[in-house]
């Protein structure tokens, strides 16, 4: 069987545009490519307000239904999310399998997830989605049988079954998943325990997010030019020059239009970044559209609780920028942002990622203040801890123990007040 042909349509709602349907439809077309369809054509619509029936007008409907017949799609994608009456409405006026952009996503999602909880996330997601589309598969036993007043077809009485069998199945998805949310706080718990500081890496999908804390780490996470390439949160520790440590973990990558249901169930990986001490957000230096990315990616943070968190911007991928007068726009019009610090960084080039070390470097020690501790000869663990989140000015042994004076935060001052000194 050969790959199916997929029509774009791509939706520019006059009165709330940011993008154009140009630069929409752009992206569709990357989305769609990724789950195998293939692109024949596109129609743009621009839309004064949205019509229950269709989504847009008769005139409008008419045209992309010529032109599926036209370029002999197999299926036509709507960039924006079509309800289940016009989803039903336009498979049967068009005699296409019609989907939209929220059900690409979720395909996406589904083809990526490779552990226990981002498999569950993903169903879970799906379930919510096509709950209130079940209708769609039965609905035509009902018109076949016909019934008397007051009795019920054969048609109705599957989809009532098929509704039950998917909320005892989205019940059992969300016990599951909490099981998992528990152990995964167990291990966060944990890891506060120990006081190293922590950073999320943030950004819109194929930003190069997995490239860069390989670069940083050498972990061994799954680099693809794709999107969605990462599900799963991956956490390493990175030492900084000066000794310092700090855990970083890499997130699940953004997207315009997001679906909520997909913020939602991934809620308790997202929160990796919610309860990280900074954001890495990292920007694709080298796409046109990163402003739209950016404030993608600033709106989902803030959707999920971590808007308040301090920021380092990351231009990523500058080996591959060639206008710099574009991106000096870009960051005259990121100036007035609220940042801690912002750095170009490569994740191929030698020596490319220093910038960030630097920065995060300069973000750790901005919270830290003067301690003098004296440790017993015997704690090692503590003037290892010491070495590790906090910035060592001088340390003098005796036969008694050892007097370390350095910059700490005051997470590390919690597990050292019995030892300060002066």
């Amino acid at each position: 069987m050969g790959t199916e042909r997929a029509l774009l349509v791509g939706i520019e709602h006059l009165a709330t545009a940011t993008d154009s349907s140009g630069l929409l439809l752009e992206e569709l077309g990357r989305l769609v490519s990724s789950v195998d369809l293939q692109v024949v054509g596109s129609v743009a619509v621009r839309l004064r307000e949205p019509c229950s029936r269709y989504l847009v007008g008769a005139g409008k409907a008419e045209e992309i239904a010529a032109a599926a017949e036209h370029h002999e799609a197999d299926v036509i994608v709507f960039d924006d999310e079509l309800s289940p009456s016009q989803q039903r409405n336009w498979e049967r006026f068009t005699k296409r399998t019609v989907i939209d952009r929220h059900q690409v996503i979720l395909d996406i999602f589904r083809r990526r997830a490779t552990s226990k909880e981002a498999t569950l996330q993903v169903e879970l997601a799906h379930l919510q989605y096509h709950l209130p589309r079940l209708t769609r598969a039965w609905t035509h036993l009902s018109r076949q049988q016909g019934g008397a007043r007051g009795t019920r077809g054969e048609g109705e009485k599957q989809l009532e079954r098929d509704r039950r069998a998917v909320l005892r199945r989205m019940h059992r998805v969300r016990q599951d998943l909490a099981a998992l949310a528990e152990r995964r706080e167990t291990l966060s718990r944990r890891r506060r325990d120990v006081p190293v500081p922590s950073a999320a890496v943030v950004g819109y999908t194929n930003a190069g997010k997995s490239s860069l804390l390989r670069a940083l780490t050498g972990a061994d996470v799954l680099v693809a030019n794709k999107l969605f390439a990462t599900l799963d949160p991956t956490t390493r520790r990175l030492a900084l020059r000066g000794g310092m440590e700090v855990v970083l973990t890499d997130t699940v990558g953004f997207v315009r239009k997001l679906p909520h249901d997909l913020v939602n169930a991934f809620h308790s990986t997202l929160e990796e970044a919610i309860e990280a001490d900074v954001l890495i957000h990292v920007l694709d230096a080298s796409d046109p559209e990163l402003l739209h990315h950016y404030r993608t990616t600033v709106s989902v943070l803030r959707e999920i609780g971590a808007a308040e968190i301090p920021v380092i911007l990351a231009f990523n991928k500058m080996d591959r920028v060639s206008d710099r007068e574009s991106l000096r726009f870009v960051h005259e019009r990121l100036a007035g942002t609220e940042v801690a610090d912002t750095v170009e960084v490569s994740s191929v080039v030698d020596g490319g990622t220093d910038p960030l070390l630097e920065a995060l470097e300069r973000f750790l020690s901005a919270g830290m203040s003067p301690a003098r501790v004296r440790l017993p000869a015997d704690r090692h663990d503590l003037a290892a801890l010491i070495h590790r989140t906090g910035s060592v000015v001088a340390q003098e042994y005796d036969d008694t123990g050892l007097t370390i004076t350095a910059r700490l935060p005051d997470r590390t001052r919690a597990v050292l007040a019995p030892f300060l000194v002066g």
